[in-house]
């Protein structure tokens, strides 16, 4: 199963006022830039590492994201009994008396309830409305069937401060080890950021001026002088989150359930993992991207891939296909134009002056005929009377036209025919009614299929043109 713990960038300290400000001065800090990420796969502890967008991360079977707690604040009220709609409506009235500016521009949420622990106590969440709106639509980028936002402190092991923490689990086996870390630091610019767990979900956070930039001693307060700490490095990091999500696998864990993303969140990403057309595509999967060994055949990110793939040999065929049928239209019009010419240079003045005259009749009664039938009909004409001058058989003569025609018979059964009637070029002939239940458009497949040209005049009635219906 492979992991993929990201850390979010800082919250810029300096600000302008709204929040399309707010968002305009980030992406010019190039913020979505910052996300560092470290993928674990399996047993491994070093992992591949590295810093960028939400969208250029690997897909991972399980996304662990973890927020400074810097820009959270994390505080312990009485919270009334009541459904996540209506405590929606009640917790910014909660807390107005631990804010100083409006609760408008805060994203105020209720963490789960502790077990061992009244359930009117409750743990709030109080982020900046505009930077956890911006942080949402960033992790929105990440493939995964599981994401989970969490501030940073709860890697942190709990003080010993009394039976604050004696239902805690994960508190007790952490504290066992008194080698377990309670504040961690990072730098920023010239500024340290401490950050100290004091409580199963409670964290604190401060930040410190860094007047000596050549002096690397960290000094805590008075206060806090015997508390193990350690810096914010991925060797410390890895760890941590292993063991935080080790210890909080079961549901009867008390940070089981803890995440700070919001419930339309989880919907998005169900949704973007069972429909790849509204939430994949929107991203560029990196092709070295690796997925775990143990993953399921049935998820998406696996066969989004061959999916592609697929869809790209679908559209070659077609092309493929489009393109041959082009060319057979392409090459039978020029056949036609070949014939065409061939046959006009080889009209003599007669059948050319009897060409015009037909064309002048058809357009007269309003009959539209092509140049190039008119010309082939006229040239077979020709060619016909040419060699019955000559006292050759011709294809045109009735012997051969009435073999063709009983081949057509012998196609449909005996006795089918009712008339028939021979003009000297070809053969119209008639069904009797009831013989055949065949529709025209079989007959003159079949007559195709015989190398026979058969033109439909009405109802059972028929014509067999000679030379397999040239120039018909």
């Amino acid at each position: 199963m492979s992991l993929l713990i990201v850390r979010c960038p800082l919250k810029p300290f300096s600000g302008s006022g709204s929040p399309a400000e707010f968002t305009r001065e980030w992406s010019e800090l190039n913020c979505a830039e910052r996300f560092e990420w470290c993928l674990l796969e399996g047993d491994d502890t070093s992992g591949e590492r590295g810093v960028g967008t939400t969208e250029s991360m690997p897909y991972a079977d399980e996304v662990l994201v973890l927020l400074p707690t810097i820009d959270v604040r994390l505080i312990e009220a009485k919270v009334p009994l009541a459904n996540a709609k209506k405590l929606q409506q009640i917790l910014p009235n909660l807390i107005e008396e631990y804010v100083l500016t409006g609760a408008q521009t805060l994203a105020v949420q209720a963490l789960p309830p502790m077990p061992g622990k009244p359930a009117l106590q409750r743990v709030i969440a109080l982020i900046d409305r505009a930077w956890f709106t911006w942080l949402t639509k960033h992790l929105e980028g990440l493939i995964s069937q599981r994401v989970r936002l969490v501030p940073e402190c709860v890697l942190l092991a709990i003080p010993d401060s009394g039976n604050e923490h004696k239902h805690d689990n994960q508190s007790q086996t952490q504290n066992q080890n008194s080698s377990l870390p309670s504040i961690a630091y990072q730098r920023s610019e010239e500024n340290l950021i401490f950050t100290r767990r004091t409580g199963v979900q409670l964290g604190v956070a401060w930040v410190e001026r860094i007047f000596d930039q050549a002096d690397e001693k960290i000094i805590l307060p008075k206060a806090l002088q015997d508390q193990m700490i350690t810096e914010f490095s991925w060797d410390w990091l890895v760890p941590s989150a292993k063991q935080f999500l080790k210890d909080n696998a079961s549901s009867k864990s008390v940070n089981y359930s803890l995440n700070l993303l919001p419930k339309n969140f989880r919907h998005e990403v169900g949704k973007g993992l069972s429909n790849l057309s509204s939430h994949l595509k929107r991203r560029r999967v990196n092709r070295n991207s690796p997925v775990s060994a143990s993953a399921s055949w049935t998820d998406p990110a696996i066969w989004h891939q061959p999916t592609h793939w697929a869809k790209f040999l679908l559209a070659s065929i077609v092309v493929g296909y489009i393109l041959q049928f082009t060319c057979l239209v392409v090459d039978n019009w020029r056949w036609g134009k070949q014939m065409e010419v061939l046959a006009a240079q080889s009209l003599t003045p007669s059948s050319i002056a009897k060409l015009n005259q037909d064309k002048s009749q058809d357009k007269a009664i309003g009959i539209s005929n092509t140049s190039s039938n008119a010309v082939i009909t006229t040239f077979t004409s020709q060619v016909t009377q040419d060699q019955r001058r000559q006292g050759l058989v011709s294809d045109a003569d009735f012997a051969p036209m009435a073999a063709k025609l009983q081949q057509l018979k012998t196609a449909f059964g005996p006795e089918v025919l009712q008339k028939l009637d021979y003009d000297g070029y070809g053969i119209d002939f008639e069904f009797k009614p009831g013989s055949i239940q065949q529709t025209s458009a079989v007959v003159t497949q079949k007559g195709r299929a015989l190398g026979l040209m058969v033109k439909v005049l009405g109802p059972n009635r028929y014509r067999l043109e000679p030379y397999s219906g040239l120039g018909s």
